[in-house]
């Protein structure tokens, strides 16, 4: 938990016709479960983006670790991208905690929502004084 005199960093607000950019840092997405939570989203208003790697396999990960680390922190770093969904948990996201720019994405805050595996992501963003969503994922949800 962040420190009691720190103060969470609430993320701008989604409103329609944002970008949410979906992001798959744990076990492998199936592209037919991606496209139906991305038309969800747009059709209730959003916009989605996802890098072209999104897809990647590499055992039952979403592609190799780095992989996964440069999609969420590109994520967190572009403009455009008002929110981050995760396309789906399973297993793999704890390996990214040591290596991501936490001072990066402390420096970009968005909406950040996930469970399960993600569930490790969200407790060290909120270590790290950002709010975060446990909730429906892209890829498992709609």
């Amino acid at each position: 938990m962040p420190s009691p005199s720190r103060q969470l960093v609430k993320p701008p607000a989604l409103r329609p016709g944002d970008t949410i950019g979906i992001v798959a840092p744990a076990s492998n997405v199936k592209q037919a479960d991606l496209v139906a939570g991305c038309a969800a989203l747009r059709q209730a208003g959003y916009k989605t983006f996802y890098l072209d790697s999104i897809l990647d396999r590499d055992l039952y990960f979403a592609g190799t670790a780095a992989r996964r680390l440069r999609e969420l922190e590109e994520m967190f770093e572009r403009e455009e991208v008002r929110a981050i969904l995760c396309a789906r948990g399973g297993y793999g996201a704890n390996y990214l905690l040591r290596d991501l720019d936490w001072k990066k994405i402390a420096n970009h805050p968005k909406i950040f929502i996930g469970y399960s595996d993600i569930t490790c992501l969200l407790t060290q963003l909120v270590d790290s004084g950002l709010v975060t969503f446990h909730g429906p994922m892209s890829a498992k949800d709609w």
